[in-house]
């Protein structure tokens, strides 16, 4: 009996050594005429989330501890099984690769042990959908199991009627809405999800749309949803390129077939982020960006804010017989405090020491006008201005106030670490009259006030920098009359 059993035992093991070498060579040739036939150029499948289903190649590897390596390739077959020597079918279908290398491992482990054992996808599974609506090639696609909304719509081609913002996806009793749009314009992958086997696409007609023209990175039509104003729509085509006009584009809308003209101060809503400018549109609005042309912009804290048009060689206008410049005109080369002065001056809130020039939605320089009218730096405004900039004030963020004996009492900005020196010599200096001794300076911490004692004698006469302090925001500088 026991002859008996170590024969057939024998039997067994030769049989299935004959099975894994015949599978091996068999599937090694269906590897060549089914797999390698077509070279799998899609995404990287991620073992964790990829689900197995019929069609489905995958590839086992046996490294034994003793003998030569083993591999061979398996589909899984209509009934969502595979079939392994010894093992015989096993269903693996609605598995992850994960979930399945760990189940035929368990099983071959039996057969072979002592073994490593490795399993891949050699290449997905193709599987029928549906794409109808707004197509060119509405109908079935046949489409990769790692294939997206992209590649489906890349498929079966968009028609110029087509929504991007609204797409249907209808899997089971479910349906997914999509707005294709962020992922063609933001790459928002979650708006491009991946496709299931008998999946139906439905792209509707466009809704709502608006019309972008002129000097944006992308032109055209844009559909838009409810609640979306002009800031995102400038957004969807790419943003305005650097020759756009920031004062000269509008919005034309269409009333009870009346065109209405709507301004747009574009520079107030992209680079002041005021909500005010970011209109709401409706459907058939073109929102016009014209090429912008030789004119500087000064805005901001100015008393009179205006365009000013550069002009070169003879000035436009004659006076007498001979060249003059207009109001609204700049010559060639102008410097930024002649534009400035020409826009009425800087307004008590304004900022004399950051004074902006922005090209092309850049600061590119920032400008001290205490340095050049006070100081007489020409190199601190050293600048030439080109079509499209703009000369900003700003509000002026830190100051103090000089009171008493100095040539020109006032408000004064201050920046990061100036000292009282500094702001003396921008208020002129100090009067004949005034008392260096008994400076002080009221300063109000957390609404408590402190005052604090100088005697500047010992700055002036002495070089003693300890009493130069640094000024903060709100400082109330008094400078007394002689008693004495």
């Amino acid at each position: 009996m026991n002859k008996l059993r170590i024969i057939l035992a024998l039997v067994l093991f030769l049989f299935s050594c004959a099975f894994a070498q015949t599978t091996q060579g068999q599937t090694t040739t269906q590897s060549q005429t089914t797999v390698t036939g077509e070279i799998y150029f899609g995404r990287i499948a991620e073992p964790d989330k990829y689900i197995l289903g019929v069609g489905d190649v995958i590839r086992i590897y046996l490294i034994q501890q003793a003998g030569e390596p083993i591999s061979f390739d398996a589909v899984v077959s209509p009934t969502g099984a595979v079939s392994l020597p010894l093992v015989g079918s096993l269903k693996i279908a609605g598995l992850t690769l994960s979930e399945a290398t760990k189940e035929i491992s368990r099983r071959l482990i039996r057969f072979y042990p002592k073994s490593t054992i490795f399993i891949d996808l050699v290449y997905p599974r193709k599987f029928k959908i549906y794409v109808l609506g707004e197509v060119e090639k509405a109908g079935t696609q046949l489409i990769s199991a790692l294939s997206t909304l992209d590649d489906a719509i890349k498929l079966a081609g968009l028609k110029p009627s087509a929504s991007l913002r609204r797409i249907q996806i209808k899997r089971g009793n479910k349906t997914i809405e999509v707005d294709y749009l962020k992922f063609l314009k933001y790459g928002d992958t979650s708006q491009n999800p991946y496709v299931e086997e008998g999946d139906i696409i439905y792209v509707p007609l466009m809704g709502k749309s608006v019309k972008v023209l002129g000097e944006v990175k992308d032109p055209g039509i844009y559909e838009i949803k409810e609640g979306e104003k002009l800031k995102d729509v400038l957004d969807m085509a790419g943003g305005l390129t650097e020759k756009a006009d920031l004062f000269g584009s509008y919005i034309e809308r269409q009333i009870d077939g009346n065109k209405q003209i709507i301004s747009i101060d574009l520079l107030k809503l992209i680079y002041q982020k005021d909500d005010k400018e970011n209109l709401e549109l409706k459907d058939g609005d073109s929102i016009v960006i014209p090429l912008k042309v030789d004119k500087v912009y000064v805005i901001g804290y100015v008393a009179k804010p205006q365009v000013f048009t550069i002009v070169s060689g003879e000035f436009k206008n004659e006076v007498g017989g001979q060249s003059a410049i207009g109001e609204s005109e700049i010559k060639e080369g102008a410097k930024i405090s002649e534009l400035i002065s020409k826009a009425g001056g800087v307004l008590p809130n304004g900022s004399r020491r950051r004074v902006q020039v922005i090209r092309d939605g850049q600061v590119i320089k920032e400008v001290d006008l205490f340095k050049v009218l006070v100081k007489g730096d020409v190199e601190e405004e050293k600048v030439k201005l080109v079509p499209g900039d703009i000369v900003y004030v700003p509000l002026a963020e830190k100051t103090v106030k000089v009171l008493g004996e100095v040539k020109d009492p006032g408000i004064y900005e201050i920046k990061p670490g100036e000292r009282i020196k500094d702001v003396i010599e921008m208020a002129g200096g100090f009067t004949v009259r005034a008392d260096l001794k008994n400076i002080t300076v009221e300063r109000y911490i957390t609404e408590k006030k402190e005052v604090i004692q100088l005697d500047l004698t010992k700055l002036y006469k002495e070089g003693d920098e300890s009493v130069n302090i640094i000024l903060e925001d709100g400082d109330i500088i008094n400078i007394p009359i002689k008693t004495e």
